[in-house]
């Protein structure tokens, strides 16, 4: 039989009582709490005592943080979960993760739910944490997987956006999860916690997954180094690496800004993806073509430019995962889709007709005109991304458009001769990167291709990269990922009111 100090009983029949009090009051009704922003600014958010069953029957409890703008619009979502210790050393509940909700919901209009996991503060059950078995421990998942069931079902959440943040010992739940909950969560932060080699092996696979990896400075080297492992296996380029002082959820209660970097991380990695919708559209001769579109958050009645993505022989609107979230980071809005007889863009009346190549216009046209006439989307403003094959189908749907501003071209094969007529001519800018040794089998350097177009092309303006032996088309952003950046600033630059 396991015995404990009778401080230790006495402090637990305390909190029993307490907690016991605590769920059979009335359940809190909503409160406003403003939040102070360093300009000044007061910006309004609802806080809300709320409770929800997990899989196995646990009830978890939980305060829920919702920042004003969600009444007009879906926001992203944070999960912050309270931090069980190891046994004996007591537990911090979820009280110290307020800091980092109130912080979520005031500075960047992102909604959080601070929950006590399973075995701590409110959500005690039978069995305090430091009691668990190991199978026991690891049903702490599913305490993580309600919480996101939550917010997924809540008025003004994005499903489709939400974060992670776990202390220690949830850390390793937080991966797991992530591996199961692969559509709805975008990013975890992750503060001092130590890992399996299957859940670092995960992190490794999910390049779309951004991580913030928190080691502790008070640490001895070798422990700072397990809790920065997630960072250094991590394939996105949104992910980052902290030092701090103290450990766990304790961190937000010491000075350097943590509560604002942390904040910040989560702005721009999952806030500032913008919202997913899964469209349809039409071509001039039939075809359905099947993609999403990205539109960024608080426009308030502003439009803002636009960028569709053409994807190449062989591809589908995949291809573009990596780039076309930084160019939505960068809050342009975006358009990827299957070109007609890839992905989901399937012929669905009967044999495919002919004309289903690379080298048909109409699907980029219809594209265009889908998302210039997009309510967020400034139509005037347009850019073109397209890769290899689709060179002429990309140029020649934008002939005599005004709208379009700047064309792409990641190893754009040969034009026809009425493109790059169109080209000689046209001021549209070109940005072109190609790679050196890259030869089409039937023998045409792709390299000397993209040298033929930016030679011809009547914009001053227009660029070409040629980067030594980095692959071909699209996959050059995978070799050389610094050109996303390259790309980004592009875009930006020529989709700039007033040019």
């Amino acid at each position: 039989m396991k015995c404990f100090p009778a401080e230790t009983i006495v402090f637990r029949t305390f909190l029993l009582i307490v907690t016991v009090l605590a769920l059979v009051k009335t359940p809190a009704l909503s409160q406003t709490a403003v939040f102070q922003t360093q300009s000044g600014a007061a910006i309004n958010f609802q806080t809300t005592d709320v409770s929800f069953p997990t899989e196995d029957g646990w009830m978890i409890h939980g305060t829920f943080y919702l920042p004003e703008a969600a009444a007009r619009e879906p926001v992203p979502a944070l999960v912050v979960l309270s931090e069980p210790q190891a046994p004996g050393l007591g537990q911090h509940i979820r009280s110290i993760g307020g800091n980092i909700s109130r912080a979520v919901a005031g500075m960047i209009g992102m909604a959080a739910l601070n929950i006590d996991v399973r075995g701590t503060g409110h959500s005690f059950g039978k069995k305090y944490f430091e009691e668990f078995s190991p199978e026991e421990r690891d049903a702490l998942q599913l305490d993580i997987r309600g919480a996101i069931q939550y917010l997924s079902s809540q008025k003004g959440i994005d499903p489709g956006r939400i974060a992670i943040l776990a202390p220690t010992l949830t850390a390793e739940y937080a991966v797991r999860e992530a591996a199961r909950n692969v559509p709805q969560v975008k990013g975890l932060v992750l503060i001092t916690g130590e890992f399996s080699k299957t859940s670092l092996d995960y992190i490794e696979s999910r390049g779309d997954l951004p991580i913030l990896a928190i080691a502790s400075k008070d640490d001895p080297g070798k422990v700072q180094l397990r809790s920065t492992e997630p960072y250094y296996y991590s394939k996105n380029p949104g992910s980052g690496i902290m030092f701090v002082i103290d450990r766990g959820a304790a961190i937000f209660n010491r000075p350097g800004q943590i509560m604002e970097q942390v904040s910040d991380w989560l702005k721009q990695n999952v806030g500032n993806l913008g919202r997913k919708t899964e469209i349809s559209f039409k071509t001039e001769d039939g075809w359905t073509l099947h993609g999403s579109l990205f539109t960024p958050d608080h426009l308030s009645g502003k439009k803002v430019p636009g960028v569709v993505f053409v994807h190449g022989q062989n591809h589908d609107v995949q291809t573009w995962y990596y780039l076309a979230r930084e160019v939505a980071k960068s809050g342009l809005a975006v358009l990827v889709f299957d070109r007609r007889a890839n992905g989901k863009s399937v012929w669905q009346n009967g044999p495919t007709p002919p004309g289903s190549g690379a080298g048909n216009p109409l699907d980029v046209k219809a594209a265009i005109n889908f998302m210039a006439s997009q309510n967020a989307v400034d139509g005037n403003r347009i850019a073109l991304v397209a890769a290899t094959a689709v060179a002429t189908a990309t140029i020649m749907a934008s002939m005599n458009d005004p709208r379009i501003k700047t064309i792409v071209g990641l190893s754009l094969y040969g034009a026809e001769d009425i493109a790059k007529q169109y080209i000689a001519r046209n001021e549209v800018p070109l940005f072109l990167m190609v790679s050196t040794r890259d030869v089409n089998a039937d023998g045409g350097s792709l390299t000397e291709q993209s040298r033929e177009l930016h030679r011809l092309s009547k914009s001053k303006e227009s660029e070409l990269i040629v980067f030594d032996n980095a692959g071909r088309g699209s996959n050059l952003q995978q070799v050389k990922p610094e050109i996303n950046a390259m790309i980004v600033r592009w875009l930006n630059e020529k989709l700039a009111s007033g040019r």
